[in-house]
């Protein structure tokens, strides 16, 4: 089993009937192909059986202006898609300030997409991971910490202006963008079943149990869903 932080629950769904939408939903990707219609449907399919687990009834969950999914007062939720699957995580934001989550096929990236991703500094830390892996866990876990940030600074910036500190702790901004210049963001990744999985919870600064400059550092090793080292 994944170990999810306390609080956070999640949902899987593969692409569905968009004809199961609300309204509102089915509006939003009208002009969509219909293979991107059958994959919204699966991710608000995913997203609504996340927040039932914390109470909620059903609900549109709709597109703001800037195109990201408005969650419900009072949660804070991600979602991911990669082929074939759509990832709904959730909590209540009494408990988490926000949440990021990533999805992907557990492939090695092109060669020639690796240097825009990561440094040679984030891929020698994930050593003995071949480059185009290491790429993909540095990858995912900044997709997860830009989609975790985002809510509460509606900042967008590129990879760079993140450093992967992977495996031993998350990511740091390096660039004065989002929630400032050497804010740590906790990272969480489990490799398995042929997916990569990060997930980055950012918790209310009340816990208590946080590190760094006001987040909660997890352990990020590159573990399995039971608990066990990656074999590389």
């Amino acid at each position: 089993m994944v170990d999810w932080p306390e609080g956070v629950v999640w949902a899987v769904s593969g692409p569905v009937d968009p004809a199961g939408l609300f309204p509102v939903e089915r509006q939003a990707i009208a002009r969509a192909v219909p293979s991107r219609q059958a994959e919204f449907a699966g991710g608000r399919d995913a997203a609504r059986a996340a927040l039932a687990q914390l109470g909620l009834p059903p609900q549109p969950i709709p597109k703001g202006a800037d195109r990201a999914p408005v969650w419900p007062e009072g949660v804070v939720a991600s979602l991911s898609h990669t082929a074939g699957l759509c990832l709904a995580v959730a909590a209540r934001a009494r408990d988490w300030r926000a949440l990021g989550v990533d999805l992907e096929r557990a492939l090695p990236l092109d060669p020639g997409l690796v240097p825009t991703i990561a440094s040679p500094a984030e891929l020698d830390r994930l050593a003995p991971l071949e480059p185009g892996l290491a790429a993909l866990h540095v990858f995912g876990a900044k997709e997860a910490a830009y989609k975790a940030q985002y809510p509460l600074t509606r900042s967008l910036f590129g990879f760079a202006a993140m450093e992967a500190l992977l495996p031993d702790a998350g990511l740091r901004m390096v660039a004065a963008t989002g929630l400032g210049q050497g804010a740590e963001l906790p990272m969480r990744q489990w490799r398995n079943g042929g997916l990569l999985l990060s997930l980055c919870a950012l918790p209310q600064l009340n816990r208590g149990d946080f590190a760094g400059p006001g987040y909660e550092v997890f352990p990020c090793g590159l573990t399995e869903p039971d608990g066990r080292k990656v074999k590389v």
